[in-house]
């Protein structure tokens, strides 16, 4: 059964607690630091400080993650800002049904708590704001979110499957000083993913995505609605004795988008979003029972989206290449301690949307610390 909880878990990223250890409590804290710059001459750091505490039972696991973040950010012609908050903290509820049913069922509950920061003004909202290439935290703050999600799995001797649903109902909050009362719309979502097992510990996969999602809305007017988002990927991971690795390839592909014109919503006559292409991989190599040595290597390509070159919409090219290697040690009291550095370099076209900005190269580095007990 431990295999269809992992296909279960796998097909429902919604989900960010795993389930994982043996019944009890566990604690796990640390420092992110992480700086950027780019050729622009603009340049920024973030500092993370993610708390996480997590209950598991049987079937059960309930947990809750929180921290604080200060960011700050130098731009030509924008001067110096800076944030220092609580983000909002999210709490999770699963619970999972085996061997009762035909199939095996993960049931579960997100809930965002809005202990984070908003209403900021719209020039420091689009300053300190940064994209999820660059920088982890990509928001201070949002209103109460609800997300019930419901997963199943099956598994018949080397095969086994499974697929997910989750509706995120994202209630309203004060966006900036001059929004109140923004409303992001909700977010339906589905996965799905397929594996088989092979000898020698090798697990092929294949998985995919569907996201819809619903109108942004000011006080009885309609703003933006994203277009739907799909994803479709193949996977191959092994494990052995004392290695571990994973590769995966993906491709996400968006659809138009409708904007605001002439009082009402209208979809765009091009895509404003260009596909994307990932590839990532992994390793994992344990150099005794507890002490442990990791790598990643992730490649991205985003290519230029469906308006000509020289409109005011066009969005160019971006690709990105990032590096991470880590080392993880647990001690027989139960404390586990991590270490891990990042850096990415990135390379971007001209863009247009959501607003103009002309060609950069951006790159980064982040070194963090996690400490934990369980």
């Amino acid at each position: 059964m431990k295999r269809t909880v992992a296909t279960i878990l796998s097909v429902l990223p919604l989900l960010w607690c795993t389930g994982s250890h043996a019944s009890g409590v566990s604690v796990e804290s640390g420092i992110q630091q992480e700086f950027w710059e780019d050729t622009r001459d603009s340049s920024g750091s973030l500092t993370l400080l993610p708390l996480r505490i997590e209950w598991s039972g049987e079937n059960a696991t309930i947990g809750l993650l929180t921290g604080g973040v200060h960011t700050a950010v130098d731009i030509p012609g924008n001067g110096d800002r800076s944030l220092t908050n609580t983000l909002d903290t999210k709490i999770n509820f699963s619970y999972v049904v085996q061997g009762k049913l035909p199939v095996d069922l993960l049931i579960g509950m997100d809930v965002n708590l809005p202990t984070g920061k908003t209403d900021l003004s719209s020039a420091d909202l689009l300053a300190l704001v940064r994209d999820s290439e660059i920088v982890t935290v990509t928001t201070f703050g949002e209103g109460v979110n609800l997300n019930p999600t419901l997963s199943l799995a099956k598994e018949w001797g080397p095969w086994s499957a499974g697929a997910g649903v989750g509706y995120n109902v994202r209630r309203k909050y004060d966006l900036t000083t001059g929004l109140n009362d923004y409303d992001p719309g909700d977010i339906l979502s589905l996965n799905a993913q397929v594996q088989r097992e092979f000898p020698r510990g090798y697990v092929g996969r294949i998985f995919g995505k569907f996201s819809r999602f619903g109108k942004d809305r000011a006080p009885s007017t309609d703003l933006f609605r994203e277009g739907d988002y799909r994803m479709a990927g193949v996977g191959l991971s092994r494990s052995g004795a004392a290695w571990e690795a994973d590769v995966n390839l993906r491709g996400a592909f968006r659809g138009k988008t409708e904007n605001l014109s002439g009082g009402t919503l209208v979809t765009e006559p091009e895509r404003s979003r260009g596909d994307e292409w990932s590839a990532e991989a992994s390793v994992r190599h344990a150099l005794r029972k507890d002490l442990s040595l990791s790598g990643s290597v992730r490649g991205l390509i985003i290519s230029k989206n469906g308006y000509s070159e020289g409109t005011s919409r066009y969005n160019g090219s971006r690709e990105k290449i990032a590096l991470s290697v880590g080392c993880d040690r647990r001690f027989a009291s139960g404390v586990m301690a991590g270490v891990s550095l990042k850096g990415f370099l990135m390379s971007e076209e001209a863009q247009g949307v959501p607003r103009f900005r002309e060609e950069q190269t951006s790159r980064g580095i982040a070194l963090a610390f996690r400490i934990g007990v369980n």
